[in-house]
């Protein structure tokens, strides 16, 4: 059976991100943005995400790791359970590519040494911190994080929840009627083996497979022709 696009409003719909609240206006003109496009993955190495230069005594710092701590402030410094979905996302993300490393380094041997196996990490899925989505039916909808697999939408949302029960129930009936996927995750379940991989499903976990040139956020882009 075919699923149905999740209906989020616009062509390409436009997620905002690193968002306190959704505001009470509407408007998201404050926030940074990313277009999400259908069949295809919103990578980390998507240009729109904005990674800043490194600060002065961390022009060493391995991208990866201002990466992850770049995603872990859009989530809130303060928010415990994003750092650790943060960690153990990218502790996932380089246990495919040890598992895969083989296979990969075959994909890259046309690139005359240019890439090695973990650059293909930044074409993995953009865990985008408190993403606020733009529903068709209307409104916005606060997401603790965002994950586009191409044609599926996962809302992943911290447990316990800052929403008393009523506001977390409308919430959640929301995503689903729009046919977003809702994951309720615990600290436990951030502990749990399994669970990124269960979150990505088959074409997030095969991002090491489908982009030609990995590219790390921050990098020149080609102009447009």
């Amino acid at each position: 059976m075919t699923r149905r696009l999740p209906a989020l409003a616009g062509l390409p719909p436009l997620v905002a991100y690193g968002a306190e609240k959704a505001p009470a206006t509407g408007s998201l003109d404050s926030l940074p943005w990313v277009p999400v496009h259908p069949g295809e993955l919103l990578r980390l190495s998507d240009e729109a995400l904005d990674l800043p230069a490194p600060a002065i005594g961390q022009e060493n710092t391995p991208t990866d790791m201002r990466l992850a701590e770049h995603l872990k402030r859009l989530a809130g410094g303060w928010n415990r359970s994003a750092g650790l979905f943060i960690d153990g996302y990218f502790a996932h993300l380089r246990s495919i590519i040890a598992s895969h490393r083989e296979e990969i380094g075959e994909r890259l041997d046309g690139m005359a040494g240019l890439f090695v196996p973990e650059d293909v990490l930044y074409s993995a899925p953009l865990p985008l911190p408190r993403a606020v989505l733009p529903l068709e039916a209307g409104g916005h909808v606060p997401v603790d994080m965002f994950l586009w697999l191409g044609e599926t939408a996962v809302a992943v949302l911290f447990a316990p929840s800052a929403l008393l029960p009523a506001a977390e129930r409308r919430r959640q009936e929301q995503l689903a009627a729009a046919g977003i996927t809702v994951r309720m995750i615990t600290g436990a379940d951030l502990a749990r083996p399994g669970i990124f991989a269960e979150l990505l499903g088959e074409r997030g976990n095969g991002f090491w497979r489908d982009e030609l040139l990995p590219i790390a956020p921050g990098a020149p882009r080609l102009p447009s022709f």
